[in-house]
């Protein structure tokens, strides 16, 4: 059962990279499917077994998570504070 979880991680995160590339390409509406995507991958790749998949889907899905999410958060937050 731990295999499905791994796979499913590095699976999710290549359909998170796909959502999130058409996101980038100015489709606004694939952002926020992006950014669920990489939660539920990393999710999954938490419980998933010590394989080569799940490290992808680990890193992969957090690597999203922090350009889509973190990133734009701290630079609105902190430097784009002022009109």
């Amino acid at each position: 059962m731990k295999k499905v979880f791994s796979t499913g991680s590095f699976i999710i995160f290549l359909i998170g990279l796909v959502f999130y590339f058409l996101a980038l390409l100015g489709k606004d509406t694939f952002l926020l499917p992006a950014v669920i995507t990489a939660v539920v991958g990393f999710v999954a790749g938490l419980f998933g077994e010590k394989t080569i998949l799940r490290k992808i889907g680990l890193y992969g899905n957090g690597l999203i998570l922090v350009v889509g999410l973190l990133l734009p958060f701290v630079v609105t937050t902190f430097f784009w504070n002022k009109p």
